[in-house]
């Protein structure tokens, strides 16, 4: 797993007046006039990278902060943004946070405060599942497209990619094919990335990327301590209940032995009979339809208990136990390129 996003910004509380005149400068402006007067209304700095070699963030004085983002992974090591390495692949959030401002301290001469003082409205936590060839990974994509239901919304599709509640600020998820994404960014014309060569293309082909962004409402609302104190246990915790709870528990790979376990753990029979009639209706009239016909509370009593026995969203979702789920049992997270030249000898 890897830390692949970060976003942070320094209030301007604490930015010295020439300080703050100097940053001003370094890229273009974006204002706003009124019509009537002529008058500037707000003025922002647009945001611009600073590269250096194969590595590169982006940078902007807002009109109450300087904001820093990118990807950390992009300027620890070697840049490789598959893996990452270091503070990223650590999930190290404060590590993160503290190369990206000492990368842009260097690069612009200047001094920032202690890293503490700044905040973090974004972070990405990403994993790569390896799977045997690229055509596992979009039949994976194909599965996970029709994963809607609870907290999933399927917002957009484009290509090799899957994007779940995409313009939440809370939490959203994001899933697709790595190889591709490398050959299309490295076309880019203003790529400045770390180069791959053809046979780590070929490997990264084998990878199914899964990405959950916990976004700016969540730094307000829902962590409940500084952000510089989330520790990669915690981190990894956030990804797993996000995607775990999607694909299920890969245990569960026989639809015949779902009444059974929901006998097993319901309060009584009747529960276990009525959960069981619950998904057979998901079966044949579709999601929506079932859940129509119950009321909330009933609804979501079944919808746990069909959880408890392994079922998992995209399970409920179209009404089967997907191959997806078979599949994923024969692979796991894949954390570096040596790992994934093994597992494909």
């Amino acid at each position: 797993m890897l830390i692949d996003w970060l976003t942070m910004r320094l209030p301007a509380e604490h930015i010295g007046r020439e300080q703050w005149e100097r940053l001003k400068q370094l890229g273009d402006r974006i204002a706003r006039y009124s019509a009537e007067t002529g008058e500037v209304i707000y003025e922002s700095q647009a945001w611009d990278s600073i590269r250096s070699d194969s590595h590169q963030i982006s940078i902007r004085l807002g009109s109450d902060a300087f904001w820093i983002q990118g990807s950390p992974a992009r300027i620890c090591g070697d840049g490789c943004a598959v893996f990452g390495s270091s503070v990223s692949s650590d999930l190290n959030l404060h590590g993160c946070a503290d190369v990206m401002k000492r990368f842009v301290s260097f690069q612009l001469n200047e001094i920032f405060p202690d890293t503490k003082k700044w905040i973090v409205s974004r972070v990405d936590v990403t994993n790569n599942i390896r799977m045997n060839s690229l055509t596992d990974v979009r039949q994976a994509l194909t599965t996970l497209r029709n994963c809607e239901g609870g907290r999933y919304r399927v917002s957009q599709q484009a290509g090799d990619t899957v994007y779940w509640s995409q313009k939440s600020r809370l939490r959203k998820g994001k899933a697709y094919a790595k190889g591709p994404h490398l050959i299309y960014q490295s076309k880019q014309k203003n790529y400045t990335g770390r180069t791959y060569t053809t046979n780590e293309i070929e490997l990264a082909n084998k990878l199914l990327r899964l990405e959950l962004t916990l976004g700016r409402q969540f730094f307000n609302e829902r962590l409940e301590k500084p952000w510089f104190e989330l520790n990669e246990t915690e981190l990894k915790k956030y990804w797993n209940d996000y995607f775990e709870r999607m694909i299920g528990d890969t245990e569960m790979n026989k639809e015949d032995s779902i009444k059974d376990k929901l006998i097993n753990i319901a309060k009584s029979e009747g529960q276990a009979k009525a959960a069981y009639g619950c998904w057979l209706m998901i079966r044949s009239q579709g999601w929506e339809t079932a859940k129509q016909s119950y009321s909330k509370t009933t609804w979501y009593r079944h919808l746990k208990l069909l959880r408890q026995v392994g079922l998992g969203d995209a399970d409920l979702s179209v009404g089967k136990v997907v191959e997806f789920r078979r599949k994923i049992i024969e692979f796991q997270s894949c954390d570096s390129w040596e790992e994934l030249k093994q597992a494909s000898a």
